[in-house]
């Protein structure tokens, strides 16, 4: 195990340099610098209360004494170590995973590694000089594993978070965490106990603050705003029409800069309304569009959770719910300067909103000559779980239960990794483009052009494909962008990147292409880009006890027949006779979900070909070489099982703990780690 934390863990930054005011505490700071001389403190902080000022208190106060601060996200923690770095050797400040990694070395880099140590007993000793002071942010966002890392220390304890930015239950995340911490934490820290609350919010105006409490919370004064600013702006009316959106926004975005602006939605990459605003943002206006340094962010609230914004411009939602989601408060609670939220004409006003509140508080300009008036209410009421992410326990539960995952070759040492730049300079540097889906893609095309002449994965592009691999590399990058533009129907990356050489790719295509054309013998016959589609999947959900018919479609990579793993591997391996689908993967590291990916792929080649016997179902990672062979316990029954049952986890309703089976879940988590430490519950 590594010895005590030493140093702050640091990362470079794209922002620029700022001039800050001198840090003064507000009374509600002070307080909780004093309080945690002695105590441990629970401070539920709204949007903006100053978590990082906070713990820069605490430090300023406590020069004597060893602090860490603990967070989930690495720009928050990055953020925190630049403000703590004038207390060097005495503050330090990790996400949970780098703390994880000072306790048990490099092997841990997510959640799983954490829970592969919990199965063989290891401890979350937290080793070296002991800490004064541990300062756990955003602890509505804690999991189980998280929860285990952090019991292996006792210090006193200043935990800071807020319930209702909790919007991570998908990773298995609960705000309980952070509401019952003072319970759940108890006899981890001998000291007393204190509540406190950070309300007033540096970040929104008072007309934000009071729009959000009086539309949105039922009239609850729970967060308070520290200036004066705009009136929020309502723009209501047929959201398809994208040139109307834009003369609206367009003044808004000059006036504050792109870079300063975000599009925020519950989901964006198959969201159309979003789609024709921002290629018309981008075609027409010249308006840089992304996610990076620079341009006017579209980003969905998960994403961006945790950062803010001047502008934010947020695509309502008409959820049936009877109070605020969590994700739109988030959403809302993100601009600094100007809120303006675009509301689809057919679409009803959520049931908890004060209308005639939301009236007053807010400025509604109606598209198209539609009305504002006709703004209404729904019933509440939510039917399905559409479109959620799976929480990390489920699906490896799913992996562990229907699968056996062999690890036939392990990555690669970090000098033979092909490591090909994910983000590029256009327009002289002035924007970056992300690209790490154009190069797997690339690679890929250029791997089936080489074996078959063909381009299927790059849709058949009719241009000539050039001669020398350099020209080739951007060839393949170019069509690419206009390839995933077509399909995605996002046009703002290949509208930015007009003139770009695409020349980055070149140096590294030839290796990639060598590795993957290992996998398979010169007699594989190879075929790309194979689709299959079960429009009639039953599930039975048996916590709703009924069932339910989907559509379930999947398009495998490749899927090759006669002879693969030839040409590598053990000597006394056989070769596979007979189909094989391989998902080929170009990312830093083989995960789970990708497991999933190519089970889905391999019951549906089952389905159609009404076969009995599973293909051969491969992982492999161009990157870093590393390669899966995935085989189902029990056959085809194992594949269906792995389509059930993330599918009832996808989409049921099933509650979540009761709160008394979720302390009594904490309690076995402690006793796990304190009676491996030899120390008595309390």
């Amino acid at each position: 195990m590594a010895s005590s934390c030493a140093w702050i863990e640091h990362a470079s930054t794209s922002a620029s340099l700022t001039f800050r005011k001198p840090f003064i505490p507000s009374a509600k700071q002070l307080a909780i610098v004093d309080l945690c001389r002695t105590q441990n403190v629970v401070v539920s902080a709204r949007p903006g209360a100053g978590k990082t000022a906070t713990a820069e208190a605490i430090a300023a106060a406590n020069p004597s004494q060893l602090i860490v601060t603990v967070t989930f996200s690495k720009s928050l923690q990055v953020d925190t170590g630049r403000r703590l770095d004038q207390y060097p050797g005495l503050v330090h400040a990790f996400t949970f995973h780098g703390l994880a990694r000072e306790i048990f070395g490099p092997i841990v880099r997510n959640d799983f590694d954490l829970r592969d140590l919990r199965r063989m007993n290891e401890v979350p000793a937290w080793t070296g000089k002991p800490y004064a002071i541990v300062i756990l942010d955003e602890f509505q966002d804690c999991t189980d594993d998280l929860f285990w890392l952090v019991c292996g220390e006792s210090p006193r304890l200043v935990v800071l978070g807020d319930e209702q930015q909790a919007i991570y239950g998908f990773r298995g995340a609960d705000s309980r965490y952070l509401s019952h911490s003072s319970s759940i934490l108890s006899g981890l820290s001998p000291h007393p106990w204190k509540h406190l609350t950070l309300s007033k919010s540096f970040r929104l105006s008072h007309e934000i603050a009071g729009f959000i409490n009086e539309g949105y919370l039922k009239g609850e004064n729970y967060i308070v705003g520290s200036h004066v600013g705009r009136k929020p702006l309502l723009l209501h009316g047929n959201v398809f029409n994208a040139k109307t959106i834009a003369r609206n926004l367009l003044p808004l975005i000059e006036q504050y800069g792109p870079e300063r602006t975000a599009i925020l939605a519950s989901s964006v990459r198959h969201n159309k309304p979003l789609q024709l605003l921002a290629n018309h943002l981008s075609a027409e206006h010249r308006i840089p569009i992304a996610v990076l340094q620079g341009k006017l962010c579209v980003s969905t609230i998960h994403q961006f959770k945790g950062r803010e914004s001047d502008l934010i411009i947020f695509q309502g939602r008409d959820l049936p719910d009877n109070t605020c989601p969590n994700g739109v408060f988030v959403a809302l609670t993100r601009a600094r300067k100007h809120l303006v939220m675009v509301h689809p004409e057919e679409n009803h006003v959520m049931p908890f909103v004060n209308i005639t509140k939301l009236r007053k508080r807010v400025e509604i300009v109606a598209l198209d000559g539609f009305h504002g008036k006709k703004l209404k209410s729904k019933s509440p009421g939510r039917e399905i779980k559409v479109g959620l992410h799976l929480p990390k326990k489920v699906v490896e539960d799913v992996c562990k239960r229907y699968l056996l995952v062999k690890k036939v070759s392990l990555p690669l040492p970090d000098a033979e990794r092909i490591d090909p730049p994910t983000i590029v300079g256009v327009k002289s540097r002035k924007y970056y483009e992300a690209v790490s889906d154009l190069n797997g893609t690339s690679v890929m095309a250029a791997f089936e052009y080489s074996r078959m002449g063909t381009l299927i994965t790059l849709g058949n592009p009719k241009k000539e494909v050039p001669f020398e691999i350099e020209a080739q590399a951007a060839y393949f990058c170019r069509t690419a962008c206009t390839y995933e533009s077509k399909i995605s129907g996002w046009r703002p990356r290949k509208i930015q990147m007009k003139g770009h050489k695409f020349d980055w790719l070149g140096p590294y295509l030839e290796a990639a292409m060598m590795r993957l054309n290992a996998q398979f013998s010169d007699s594989t016959k190879l075929n790309f880009e194979v689709g299959w589609l079960d429009k009639d999947f039953t599930v039975f959900d048996p916590f709703e006890e009924e069932s339910r018919t989907v559509a379930v479609e999947g398009r495998a990579d490749i899927v090759a027949l006669g002879q693969a793993t030839f040409k590598e591997g053990p000597a006394d391996r056989a070769p596979w006779e007979g189909e094989s689908i391989w998902e080929i993967k170009f990312v830093a590291k083989l995960e789970l979900k990708h497991v999933i990916q190519a089970c889905i792929y391999g019951y549906l080649w089952c389905k159609t070909h009404n076969s009995t016997k599973p293909p051969r179902i491969v992982l492999f990672n161009v990157q870093d070489g590393e390669k899966w062979e995935i085989v189902p316990r029990d056959g085809v029954s194992s594949l269906k099982g792995v389509l059930e049952t993330i599918l009832v986890a996808k989409y049921s309703t099933k509650t979540t703990l009761t709160t008394e089976e979720f302390l009594q879940k904490c309690a076995k988590t402690k006793e796990e780690v304190w009676k491996d430490k030899e120390i008595t519950v309390r």
